[in-house]
């Protein structure tokens, strides 16, 4: 018993460390913008059509969230969005942003969102030009904006208890003033 209490204890550990590593050195594990910067300005055509640009989410919380098809942590991520996000969140001022940068063809992206339920749209990133201003390399990355389009959090969603962290960081700024 104690054996266990140890290894969680050293878990546990582990994980805080390597959050602070990511808060404290964000460009050793590829980060380009962090918590406390301004978000980088884009626009992106989503799977329905439209496009929805950075700059006129001002006044919003915003969630973007760099996946790919074949990403098995970004689908586990993703799996969580429906209760986790679109539930918990219905009728905030929060917009999600799915952006997906590793993918072959649309139709390839039509068969991944039908094969997994998903019905929200995704952003499509063919060049990887939008992800190139947030980070060098590595999915999944989770970036939450504030309503004056400051990055409140940033930080890989594959590493346990970065969830619920992201979480918060979305609670903490939906409850600031606009």
């Amino acid at each position: 018993m104690k054996r266990i209490i140890v290894l969680v204890l050293v878990l546990v550990g582990c994980v805080k460390f390597s959050d602070a590593q990511i808060e404290t050195y964000p460009e050793k594990y590829g980060f380009k913008v962090w918590t406390g910067q301004m978000v980088p300005d884009f626009e992106v055509k989503m799977t329905n059509g439209k496009t929805v640009k950075m700059k006129k989410l001002r006044g919003k919380v915003v969630l973007l969230d760099f996946v790919g098809v074949h990403c098995g942590p970004c689908i586990a991520g993703l799996k969580k969005f429906e209760k986790g996000i679109f539930e918990r969140f219905k009728g905030k001022d929060l917009v999600v942003i799915p952006i997906l940068v590793k993918y072959k063809n649309l139709e390839e992206v039509k068969k991944f969102q039908e094969r997994l339920g998903f019905t929200f749209p995704f952003g499509l990133d063919e060049d990887f030009g939008i992800a190139s201003l947030f980070y060098n390399q590595g999915i999944p990355r989770y970036f939450v904006v504030d309503r004056k389009g400051k990055i409140v959090y940033h930080g890989p969603s594959y590493m346990p208890g970065t969830w619920e962290v992201m979480l918060e960081a979305i609670d903490k700024a939906l409850k600031e003033k606009k």
